[in-house]
């Protein structure tokens, strides 16, 4: 049985005609009528005397009239207690650290959507943030494109190139550029797996013939930063982050040939929240743009 059958029923008894019922409804009278005889079908009963005047409840209909009434109220009273709880519950917005950090805080100030509040949490990996959308612990998340798979709502927000950084005495300090071939024997510092960045790298020196000179690995932070600014060798960053590094003793370079570029894209199983987001997102965009 359908919801939509016993409010037609409802209306046509206080309405005592299926034309009045359907007006009320905002429904055609066809509509209406065949939601009566869908619900009189399913029951294998019949609800209403027709008469010349309109129509009237038999005993059964008046039965079913008292039953369901009270039904209906309780399910009512039910969606306005979830859709007050729903807009008490805040969407959850996952991200990489990077994003985090330096790209959504000033896009995301202030930000209500669907007219819920927002809370943001951050995981290391765009596969760890994959999941959680997809086991529904978060609702919408900023991860790398490559992981965003045909079943999630998803568009694509920027893309960026790959900088090597360098401690502030290294030899390519007067380069502009460098190329992907001569990091390679480079000591290379990086996050330890799982990491997006760590498996790009090894990808595309790989693609080189080359095996990363892996020199030591990190935990999540700044702590990759410091081991490059104490002279320990190089790491690898996506642009977002290696612009992000004047306050510290580094320097860091564009790579010309690394084979990819990090895209970012924001990803939902809501198309609704996915839009609405993505229309926040641009035009806070815009507004950054004009500061």
């Amino acid at each position: 049985m359908n919801i939509e059958w016993f409010q037609s029923f409802v209306e046509a008894t206080k309405q005592k005609s299926l034309s009045k019922a359907a007006k009320a409804l905002s429904l055609s009278q066809p509509a209406l009528s065949k939601h009566i005889r869908n619900l009189e079908h399913d029951l294998d009963i019949a609800l209403f005397h027709r008469t010349s005047t309109g129509i009237e409840l038999t005993e059964a209909g008046e039965r079913f009239y008292n039953r369901i009434v009270p039904v209906l109220a309780e399910l009512a009273a039910i969606r306005q207690e979830l859709r007050q709880y729903r807009r008490s519950t805040p969407i959850v917005i996952g991200s990489l650290p990077s994003l985090a950090t330096y790209y959504l805080p000033p896009r995301i100030k202030g930000i209500r959507l669907l007219d819920r509040p927002m809370t943001l949490m951050i995981q290391n990996t765009s596969w760890e943030l994959i999941q959680s959308l997809q086991e529904g612990r978060l609702d919408a998340v900023f991860v790398d494109s490559s992981y965003v798979g045909e079943s999630l709502w998803s568009c694509e927000l920027f893309t960026e190139s790959y900088y090597a950084v360098f401690p502030l005495h290294h030899r390519f300090h007067s380069r502009k550029t460098v190329e992907l071939s001569e990091l390679c024997e480079e000591p290379l510092i990086v996050h330890q797996a799982p990491c997006d960045t760590r498996k790009h790298i090894i990808e595309q020196m790989e693609s080189l013939g080359h095996k990363p000179n892996i020199i030591s690995e990190v935990a999540f932070g700044d702590f990759i930063l410091g081991a490059v600014a104490a002279g320990m060798g190089i790491t690898i960053f996506p642009e977002l982050m290696a612009k992000n590094i004047g306050h510290l003793q580094l320097f860091a370079l564009p790579i010309t040939n690394f084979g990819r570029k990090r895209s970012i894209s924001i990803a939902t199983r809501s198309r609704k929240l996915g839009l609405q987001l993505y229309e926040f997102i641009s035009t806070s965009v815009e507004s950054l743009s004009t500061k």
